[in-house]
């Protein structure tokens, strides 16, 4: 088989070519014209066919994790419309992963309402209380449900943990107020 890397890294619904390009592969679907990633992983085109597909980046192991759990992770990055979160516990089988796992979140999960930058309603430090609404690897991510959200945060310009005060997330430390989407069980307590 004769291949080529296209992208290093893509994650899901990162445009990888368009239709009259390539033929879409494994990991990858179609969008109008678009193809793009169904996961976080390497783009590769098959030169002989002129296909691509992506090759995941995330080693699979046993499955702790199932379609629906409530879980709690960190926001490890964020790039334009996609968080990337590492899972550490599942909340309703009192799970702590020996290794964090990978979720991705991506902008259309955080409301019901239209957010134009995901840096609003999260940001990278973030501990999430998430929804799984998939069944594999990488675990796809929803934080609109009531009670879903943030649980845990720190000041942007500090890094101190931050508390509520009048709704918004307050810095005791540089007196900041941010914005998040909170969860209703926001705590300054919270051990991952």
């Amino acid at each position: 088989m004769n291949e080529k890397v296209l992208k290093q890294v893509v994650v899901p619904g990162e445009e990888i070519g368009v239709i009259e390009e390539f033929l879409p592969g494994e990991g990858t679907y179609v969008d109008g014209g678009s193809v793009r990633s169904a996961m976080l992983g390497t783009a590769v085109l098959d030169l002989n066919e002129r296909r691509v597909r992506v090759r995941s980046l995330i080693k699979r192991g046993p499955l702790a994790i199932e379609r629906g759990d409530i879980v709690l992770g960190e926001v490890v990055g964020i790039r334009k419309d996609v968080a990337v979160v590492l899972i550490r516990k599942v909340e309703d089988k009192e799970l702590v992963l020996s290794k964090p796992l990978h979720g991705m979140l991506h902008i259309s999960q955080v409301s019901d309402k239209f957010v134009e930058f995901l840096s609003d309603v999260i940001r990278v430090t973030d501990i999430l209380r998430a929804k799984v609404i998939n069944s594999r690897p990488p675990y796809q991510l929803s934080i609109k449900e009531r009670g879903l959200g943030v649980v845990t945060a720190f000041c942007s310009n500090c890094q101190s943990l931050m508390t509520i005060r009048n709704r918004k997330l307050y810095c005791p430390r540089c007196r900041v107020q941010e914005e998040r989407k909170l969860s209703a069980k926001y705590s300054t307590n919270l051990k991952l």
